[in-house]
């Protein structure tokens, strides 16, 4: 923590002469020109390090609502929830609205596959019986896949698709 005396500010001040030869009013007109100086540079690199986009939505078309909405479903503000969009969009998977739901059914479609291996396991003489254990294990193995992918990689729709859709 910087004590006083050490501050850039009071540095600042001291290195004007202002605490010296100044009035109360030209100390407070320094530390106005020393913030203004302050957040001028600290804007501008903010600027360079972390650049800023605009965009636009129309409110006649509702695209501006569609957003909106989509940014409450998923508890976020509406620019995170556009740059989280725009990442998801680049790593080819979704903005899930509720994570915690989508690894609990991925928990429930392990552990489904976990109890028929272990029913098969104590496999009976009768082969039909096999077969179905067999028949249900490749299915759950084939949906936890698709469900996998699914909220892993889903797939991209062209721009006319995606205007049909809507």
């Amino acid at each position: 923590m910087h004590k006083r005396k050490d501050s850039p500010l009071w540095k600042y001040l001291e290195s004007s002469g202002v605490l010296e030869k100044g009035s109360d009013e030209d100390i407070k007109a320094a530390k106005r020109a020393y913030r203004k100086k302050y957040f001028l540079d600290f804007k501008r690199n903010q600027r360079h390090n972390r650049p800023e986009f605009a965009v636009r939505f129309s409110k006649d078309d509702g695209e501006l609502k569609r957003i909106v909405e989509a940014a409450k479903k998923h508890q976020l503000s509406v620019s995170l929830f556009l740059k989280n969009a725009a990442f998801a969009y680049l790593q080819r998977s979704y903005i899930v609205p509720n994570r915690l739901m989508v690894a609990h059914l991925e928990q429930l479609l392990a552990d489904c596959l976990n109890d028929i291996k272990s029913i098969s396991n104590h496999k009976e003489r009768f082969w039909e019986r096999e077969s179905k254990l067999d028949r249900i294990e490749r299915r759950i193995v084939k949906l936890e896949g698709e469900v996998r992918d699914l909220f892993h990689n889903p797939t991209l729709f062209s721009h006319d698709h995606q205007n049909q859709i809507s």
